[in-house]
């Protein structure tokens, strides 16, 4: 069996993180196991280009076509068909969410939950993401609809979507959890009293995500702001990730208090891991998310975590962290005002959090993985559509 993973649409981010990440765990003795013979990725030069190389894994370039999404998809159009025929492909994966790819069997990802929770969408108001997001919708309905197979990262994005979208009906369907790379994994940080701390030596809150609107960075700094004036606490609120429609309202608040927050901008995600080892307490105020890997890396990383009740972050943070409700400001410093404030539960916290991260790797991603697709093809050679 020949493999074809389109990643016409991976560019960067969690998606090109992903990809290298599975086809550097996978091996051959993995793809012998499910009777896969080659495995061939197509997409832009730049992304092709990072990935590994192996005897088993071959690339084909979109010559001329990484400019937009427009010329990509066209490219698809015209190749696509031409593909499976010379490269005797039997089955795709899409991780990317949406098919376009033609007629061949496929399975499909589920990844981006903003396209499906309307009121998180809806914090967009009326702009150019809100609309893509409702053609992500129903483009990422149809290609499920019609995989031979989902792959959801969360059991909590099953379930919202086989909740609010019975139509999506699934013929077969797995929840595969992305795995965590062991340069984040560290030993549980000591933990120190706060009387420890002082202006000079602050005791450090980390938050790493891009600053968008559904990631609430203007509500956690108010917190923490409450914290050092009002409280007096030595605190410095450091904020990672790169600029989108948050951005705004965070920084009119980080400029008035330039000395409390502050903030380092995108760094290069190979880099990230120094920043979680050099935090005392690591926050977390997403409100919209399938997996939510930077969890997973913090938690891996043995520092103790503050983080929103929103679903799926307690599913994998479980007893793990300690909670607050990121809409309302009074919870978000209660939480983290207490978790300052008890050094033995910032202990007992990281502990259990950094056991959890444990379960997530990328060589279980990738057997798991291929195990789908494999189990797919071979039940849709059988004539069977039962749920794996």
């Amino acid at each position: 069996m020949n493999v074809l993973i389109d990643a016409s649409n991976i560019i960067s981010g969690g998606g090109l993180s992903h990809l290298i990440e599975i086809l550097e765990a996978t091996s051959l003795d993995l793809l012998n196991s499910n009777d896969i013979d080659k495995i061939y990725v197509v997409g832009i030069d730049a992304t092709l280009k990072v990935l590994p190389q192996r005897d088993w894994l071959g690339v084909i370039s979109m010559e001329n076509s990484d400019a937009n999404f427009l010329k990509r998809f066209l490219w698809k159009q015209r190749n696509f068909k031409r593909l499976f025929r010379d490269y005797n492909i039997d089955i795709v994966f899409n991780p990317g969410g949406s098919y376009f790819g033609g007629p061949l069997p496929y399975i499909t990802m589920c990844r981006n939950m903003l396209v499906f929770e309307t009121k998180e969408a809806n914090r967009f108001g009326f702009t150019f993401y809100r609309l893509k997001f409702f053609f992500l919708r129903m483009f990422q309905s149809i290609s499920m609809k019609n995989s031979l197979g989902t792959i959801f990262i969360s059991e909590y994005a099953y379930n919202y979507i086989s909740t609010f979208y019975p139509s999506i009906r699934l013929r077969n369907y797995d929840v595969i959890n992305h795995g965590v790379s062991n340069r984040f994994r560290s030993e549980v940080k000591e933990q120190q009293e706060i009387k420890d701390y002082s202006i000079t030596k602050p005791f450090k809150i980390l938050y790493v995500s891009i600053l968008d609107v559904y990631k609430h960075h203007d509500k956690i700094a108010k917190a923490i702001l409450k914290l050092r004036l009002n409280d007096a606490l030595p605190v410095e609120f450091i904020v990672v990730g790169g600029k989108a429609g948050g951005y705004k309202k965070f920084d009119i608040i980080r400029s008035q208090h330039p000395n409390i927050i502050k903030y380092l901008g995108k760094i290069p995600f190979e880099q990230i891991q120094a920043q979680y080892k050099e935090a005392d307490l690591f926050v977390f105020g997403s409100t919209c998310e399938n997996m939510p890997n930077i969890l997973i890396e913090a938690m891996s990383s043995g520092v103790p975590i503050c983080c929103s009740e929103k679903q799926p972050m307690p599913e994998f943070l479980k007893d793990g962290g300690l909670y607050f409700n990121v809409e309302d400001s009074e919870s978000i410093y209660n939480c983290i005002r207490g978790a300052i404030l008890d050094k033995l539960q910032r202990e007992n916290i990281a502990k259990i959090s950094s056991k959890l991260s444990l379960q997530y790797s990328w060589e279980k991603c990738a057997k798991e993985t291929f195990n789908f697709i494999a189990t797919c093809y071979k039940k849709q050679l059988g004539g069977s559509n039962k749920e794996l």
